[in-house]
């Protein structure tokens, strides 16, 4: 565990099958996935409320992940995670990180050249895995780390990582992995203190204490745990995205509020123009800025902006849906109500965590538009 990084708090979970969900609660939270792995049956989580990123997305292949890992380099992701577990590879790629320059190589022998080609390339250790026969080295430029040193052992490393804390390094990762352990130490140009916890079973109760003093995880290691019992064979995890595509739910739309809108943001007087779409598709044009509409895209990555009703309640509810790569990320709140024919009022909260606005009252952190329709779709 460690003391200054730039974690601020943490969460952690355990699970038989891919913790897809949690994952996805985490990031509606703020909170992203820091650490995973997979030993003992068991895939550990850990997700930290950090600035080290800024958005993530996560894939699991039974084969290794090339295509994935290019498709997300090219969107301006880095990998901050990569590992094996329960017949498939997980991957996980952020927004914001230090890292640039990325390379990744895979090998069936233990990749000591690959890492002293990559420190001469002026590159670090980000993450070693294996999986189906080979190991996986993740190796990227970075200004945190200045200088590396990484040991195997058959037995825990006690030793080694008590002499290295000693001289100043940190644990990069400390795995188990193809019946040796792997430690990879690091120097790191911010001031880093770490205390190494070792447990029987999952040490819960040291992480809590821990945490109190401002140390959080940052790797986590397992040692498989011999069984008479003859281990069940899982059946490999399908091929899945971070999360089920999204789609407009039925009857969330309706003709008579499907055209463009025109009017003003009563909070700053400003002109706005606002078009519904009968496919559930939304733009919004305030000033010079566009939202959603086609070629609609947020730090460089397509994205979409649709719009859900709920016409059986009044006020009538309406939500603003965020998407990239087809999944939604956010969604803001509002509520609405039609003041004439072709007139609505539209009250927006501006914070996607805050709670569905129930009145019109223009308050902090709210928005109230008066709309005039000025053209049928």
């Amino acid at each position: 565990m460690t003391y200054g990084s730039n974690i601020t708090a943490q969460k952690w979970k355990t699970r038989t099958d891919f913790p897809k969900e949690e994952i996805s609660d985490d990031w509606d939270n703020d909170y992203y996935l820091s650490s995973l792995s997979y030993n003992n049956n068991l895939w550990t989580v850990i997700s930290s409320k950090t600035s080290d990123y800024s958005l993530q997305s996560w894939r699991t292949r039974v084969d290794f992940p090339k295509d994935e890992i290019t498709e997300l380099w090219d969107a301006g992701y880095a990998i901050t995670e990569l590992t094996y577990g329960n017949n498939v590879w997980a991957l996980v790629m952020s927004k914001g990180s230090s890292y640039s320059g990325q390379k990744w190589s895979t090998t069936t022998e233990f990749p000591k050249d690959k890492i002293k080609e990559y420190w001469d390339e002026g590159r670090s250790i980000i993450k070693l895995a294996y999986g189906q026969g080979k190991w996986a080295l993740v190796g990227s430029k970075t200004d945190d780390i200045t200088l590396q040193r990484w040991r195997t052992s058959e037995t825990f490393p006690t030793e080694e990582i008590e002499e290295n804390l000693a001289l100043g390094y940190s644990i990069t990762q400390l795995e188990y992995l193809n019946d040796r352990w792997v430690l990879v130490l690091s120097k790191y140009t911010d001031n880093r203190s770490q205390q190494l916890i070792t447990s029987e079973s999952f040490p819960k109760e040291e992480i809590r204490k821990h945490w109190e003093s401002d140390y959080y995880i940052t790797s986590v290691g397992h040692q498989e745990i011999e069984s008479e019992i003859e281990p069940e064979i899982a059946e490999p995890e399908p091929t899945t995205e971070t999360t089920k595509p999204y789609s407009a739910p039925e009857n969330s739309t309706n003709p008579r509020i499907t055209g463009v809108w025109n009017g003003t943001s009563l909070g700053d007087a400003e002109d706005v123009e606002i078009t519904f779409e009968d496919n559930n598709v939304i733009t919004i044009i305030s000033g010079d800025e566009v939202m959603g509409g086609e070629n609609f895209e947020i730090e460089d990555i397509p994205a979409g902006l649709s719009y859900e009703l709920n016409m059986d309640v009044v006020p009538h509810q309406i939500d603003i849906v965020f998407t990239m790569f087809n999944v939604e990320f956010s969604r803001i709140k509002g509520i609405f109500e039609f003041s004439g024919k072709n007139e609505i009022m539209m009250l927006l909260s501006d914070d996607p965590e805050a709670d569905r606005p129930k009145g019109f009252i223009s308050k902090s952190g709210t928005e109230t538009f008066k709309l005039k329709k000025t053209s049928s779709k």
